[in-house]
Formats: structure tokens, sequence, C-alpha cells
């Protein structure tokens, strides 16, 4: 791997950007006239990999003390809800704080799922080797669904006394919160990527857009919970077929697409399939269209520096970046 090293350097190994980060929002609240608590944020990284690869290095580089891992997802099968790429891991410790997620499906809260909680905890205790404080919950939950799932986060600090709640939110939750709800759970975390339409070809980049970023945040009153912050730092594409979207690729092979027999360039990180073929383990028939889209490392640290003092408060502590094991910390 290369870049970890020069990585580190450019980022001045977290304290340094943590400095210029502090003195340059000092500065901000110094020109508009106001004092804040506000504090210059801390590092972490989201895990989402079902086999467990911690990147050392990469903690390291960012001064990182916690590891956001995804323990399971849970989606609704078969008429009940069903787990699903449960963590895989031999190792029983970890070099810094390990903080279990769970992704659940909306279609999760469209039904009656009174046992839920109690088998997610079940489950979680069973699986998950790390003794952790807290345990997030990731959810892009609707108004119609809100009553299920805010339920369902009340019933599970009841399971788990003594131990944070926190959960994901997502721009749309965030700016429509008096439709949306506030969750009741002790923290939140902000998402600020997957922004664009991705079912469109047209769109640039689906996973980050910062001038839509920035009008769901503008002018927006503090949120009534401590809210870190979540950057993207990873690639895929995106496969239309008849102009519907097909596929996700994760990390797609860019030596096969330089291929001119197979693939021919529409233009900067657009493709079109010239003759059909296996790709990223999936057949493409000749047409199809092929959209590359990156959120790049140096990109997420520029977004993370200029939204944390438009949505940090008193209490926010994190910029969590999503996520480790992306080819782009390497380049």
């Amino acid at each position: 791997m290369v870049g970890l090293n020069t990585e580190g350097t450019e980022v001045g190994h977290g304290g340094a950007r943590r400095l210029v980060w502090q003195l340059g929002v000092g500065l901000f609240f110094l020109l508009a006239g106001c004092t804040s608590e506000v504090h210059p944020p801390s590092y972490s990284f989201y895990h989402w990999e079902t086999q467990l690869k911690v990147n050392d290095s990469l903690l390291h580089a960012h001064q990182a003390d916690r590891l956001y891992i995804k323990a399971f997802d849970v989606s609704w099968e078969q008429g009940r809800a069903e787990p699903a790429a449960v963590l895989q891991t031999s190792d029983n410790t970890l070099a810094v704080v390990a903080v279990p997620i769970i992704f659940i499906t909306n279609e999760v809260f469209q039904h009656p799922a009174d046992t839920l909680a109690e088998d997610i905890t079940a489950l979680l205790d069973r699986s998950f080797p790390y003794p952790f404080a807290e345990l997030q919950l990731d959810c892009d939950w609707t108004a119609g669904t809100r009553i299920a799932y805010f339920d369902f986060l009340t019933h599970l600090r009841e399971l788990l006394p003594g131990k944070t709640i926190s959960c994901t939110v997502r721009l749309h939750q965030y700016r429509d919160r008096a439709v949306q709800g506030v969750p009741p759970v002790d923290r939140a975390v902000l998402m600020a990527y997957n922004t664009g339409e991705l079912g469109r070809w047209e769109t640039d980049n689906s996973i980050v857009d910062p001038r839509i970023i920035s009008a769901y945040v503008k002018d927006q009153p503090p949120y009534p919970l401590p809210l870190d912050l979540a950057v993207a730092v990873y690639d895929w594409a995106a496969v239309y077929r008849r102009g519907q979207l097909a596929y996700l690729i994760n990390e797609p092979d860019l030596a096969e697409l330089a291929d001119t027999a197979r693939f021919a360039a529409l233009g900067p990180l657009r493709y079109q399939v010239e003759r059909s073929t296996y790709y990223g383990g999936l057949y493409l028939y000749r047409g199809d269209l092929i959209r590359r889209e990156v959120a790049g490392r140096d990109a997420a640290l520029r977004l993370a520096d200029g939204l944390w003092p438009q949505i940090a408060g008193v209490k926010s502590e994190r910029i969590i970046f999503y996520r480790m094991g992306s080819r782009q910390w390497a380049d």
C-alpha cells in the first residue's frame, strides 16, 4: 500500500490539523462577534466489511481512538426481520474503543416486530466480541415509520441501561426535523453523503455534492441532540441499463475499464459497454452505461472542516470517516 505515510504528513498526524482547525474556527467566531464552546473534533472511522480488517496505520495517522464497527444488518425477509452479514473476526481485542453498529432497513419498521429489540441485543451479545459502552443504530426512517422506529429505540435504551445509544441522521431528517422527528437517543451522527439522485444517469456524483449538503445545513438551528459528523471516503461504479440503475460495483477495477475493446470512455468517469462482458462479477450488456463516483480523502477532509462549525454543538465530539478499508485512503 502507498500513501499512508504521505497521508500522515499531509494531515499532520491529527494533532497539527486540529490546531490549525482550532485557530481557524476561533477566528470565525471572533469575527462573528460571539462566543462558543464548540471544540475541535477528534477523528474516528466506520468499518463496514463483514470480515474485520483493522488498519492500525490509518488509526494512528489520524489519532483515532475508536472504531465504529458494523455488527450486522437487519432486513425484512420472508415475513420477518432477519439478520445478515454478521461480523466475522477471530480477534478478541482491539487497540481502540469499539462501537458496534446495527444497520436496519426502513422496511423492518413497516411491519409489527414486537421482539426486535430483544432479538437484536441477544444477537449482539452472541456475535460482538468486544466490550462496548455505546451502541449505534443506522436506519433511514421516514415520517411513516418514525413512531415504530422511535418506539424501538426507546425499548432498546431500556434493555441496555448505562450504555449510550446513538443513531445516524440523514440530511433530510436533520433539516426536516419537524416532520421527521428527533430520535429518542443520547447522541446522533449527521451523515453528510449519499446526497444526489443515484437513479439518474445525469447525476454528477450521488455520493457527495457540497452544494446539496450546504443547502440542507444552511441556516438550520442547532440540532437538539449532541451531534457528530460523518463524511464519505470511498468509490463505486453505478451501472445503468435502458435508463434504469441496474447495479452498484464497489471499487471497480480501473485497469479493466481502460480496455477499449470492451468499454468506451464517454467523458470523465463515464463509460459505455462496447461488447457484452463480465465486469465486477456481473454480466454487462452492450450499451450499458457506467458512471464511476469518487469521494476522495482530501475532499472529505475539506468538507468536514467546512461543515463542522455549522453543525457542531457544545457536546459534539467526532468526525467519522466512512469508511476504513476504502482504497481512497491510499491515493
